[in-house]
């Protein structure tokens, strides 16, 4: 089931809203099942067996949290991430594996075409934060087991993030006001769940033609390449964007404050604050559980920088089992490499607007890597943007006019999230009319967004 769907605004997302704060009224328990219930059925929608996986995954990662919550055994939270860490590579990566084994040995082994789950990196993820705080001491509050599932199986976040904590997701389920409809809330959750959806439909989903048509293409030329990069570069950012505005205008109707996971990444004016603004819940993942046990920047320059490659590395793996998005990692990482030589070491500074200039046609032309379904698709798109054979001819099409729009809005447009706290009624009953009513009329171009892969 799908944020931007009929099926979901017409149908599932007010029955869960209006049967969870009816259930509230007389029971905090009725109303938590109830809502767990149909985070399953949203989350089953895909896939029924996805389910078992989820459930399973659950009563396994809370039954070690118990014995963690007796006893800090090193052991047991030892059991438990490995335990995560194969749910996640059976699923996701045994195929990978087996491709390269068969490679390397010249071997045949059979392939299991194992279907992958939806949002199991997600949950794989935030379970494993939920061992740590249990086993560190951070987590001292025994939380209920249904609070538990809700933490990790609330929909709005259970697909493609953000990626959440324990102490900032479990208090609010067990707040005493989370059962009482918020009248700010949900006029703020839904000016915010209007702009996200308007965001996919009426930008990402075009845009997506645009890029598609390009990486299909036999041959490109240098406009072309670059019009195909560009449309993938915004068909990104606005697809993980509207899905970040939907997922926290969504939390809201429940007076849950989901955080914050995109701001403005390609305003940054270096890779290092890039990814402080882009899936900002992913890289903090990141630099809890591999940057800073690895040493962080603790130790020398040069083992800093392999401790910034080995996690941009694992960042690109877990975003997909191919060596193209471990290539992609790794242009990141030798990027932020070359930004913290060229600041820390040689105390050199650019000039705010081409180091945003730079900053941003990197990243665009590391997504090359990210979207190319094999290699030769990936050199194909580059050797067009860097050693045209031909350049082309420009024209004011269609293209150049979303491609347009898409740039103005990404420079001049601030996140709604940023400022969801000032945002005045008026405004917000204007832009939920005309978001909601608008993107509807486009449902039939809706398209999985593109963070549901990982």
């Amino acid at each position: 089931m799908l944020f931007p769907s009929f099926t979901f605004i017409l149908g599932f997302l007010p029955i869960t809203f209006l049967g969870y704060f009816l259930l509230g009224k007389f029971s905090r328990s009725a109303a938590r099942i109830f809502l767990l219930i149909a985070s399953g059925i949203f989350y089953s929608w895909f896939n029924p067996s996805y389910f078992l996986i989820l459930g399973g995954s659950i009563i396994v990662n809370y039954f070690l949290a118990r014995i963690l919550w007796k006893k800090h055994q090193k052991a047991v939270f030892i059991i438990g991430v490995l335990l995560n860490i194969a749910l996640l590579g059976y699923f996701k990566y045994c195929d990978f594996f087996i491709s390269n084994i068969n490679y390397a040995l010249k071997l045949s082994i059979p392939f299991t075409h194992i279907l992958l789950p939806l949002g199991i990196s997600f949950f794989t993820f935030q379970q494993i934060s939920f061992l740590h705080a249990v086993y560190s001491g951070e987590l001292k509050h025994r939380y209920t087991f249904s609070t538990y599932a809700l933490f990790v199986s609330f929909f709005p976040q259970l697909i493609a993030g953000p990626i959440v904590l324990p102490d900032e997701m479990m208090v609010q389920f067990d707040h005493p006001d989370n059962l009482k409809i918020n009248a700010e809330n949900c006029a703020k959750g839904l000016f915010v769940f209007a702009l996200g959806l308007a965001k996919k439909i009426l930008l990402a989903d075009f845009l997506a033609e645009i890029a598609d048509a390009g990486f299909a293409a036999a041959q490109v030329n240098f406009i072309s390449a670059w019009t195909t990069t560009l449309a993938y570069t915004f068909q990104i950012y606005f697809d993980f964007s509207g899905y970040c505005d939907m997922a926290i205008g969504i939390g809201l109707l429940f007076n849950i404050r989901l955080p914050e996971n995109f701001h403005a990444p390609y305003l940054s004016g270096s890779i290092t604050e890039f990814w402080r603004r882009w899936h900002i819940t992913l890289g903090r993942f990141l630099m809890n559980y591999i940057y800073i046990p690895l040493g962080g920047s603790k130790k020398s320059h040069a083992v800093t920088c392999g401790n910034l490659m080995i996690t941009f590395l694992v960042s690109g793996l877990w975003h997909g089992a191919s060596w193209l998005f471990v290539l992609w990692g790794a242009m990141h990482g030798a990027a932020s490499v070359i930004h913290r030589l060229w600041s820390k070491i040689f105390k050199l500074k650019m000039p705010d607007f081409p180091a945003k200039l730079i900053t941003f046609f990197f990243v665009a032309s590391a997504w090359v890597l990210f979207r190319a379904e094999n290699l030769a698709q990936a050199r194909k798109i580059y050797k067009g943007m860097f050693s045209p054979d031909s350049w082309g001819h420009f024209t004011f099409s269609r293209n150049f006019l979303w491609l347009l729009a898409g740039a103005l809005i990404i420079i001049f447009v601030p996140p709604a999230t940023s400022r969801i706290d000032s945002f005045r009624s008026t405004k917000i009953n204007a832009f939920i009319a005309i978001g909601l009513l608008v993107s509807m009329f486009f449902f039939v171009k809706t398209s999985p967004f593109i963070y549901f892969n990982f």
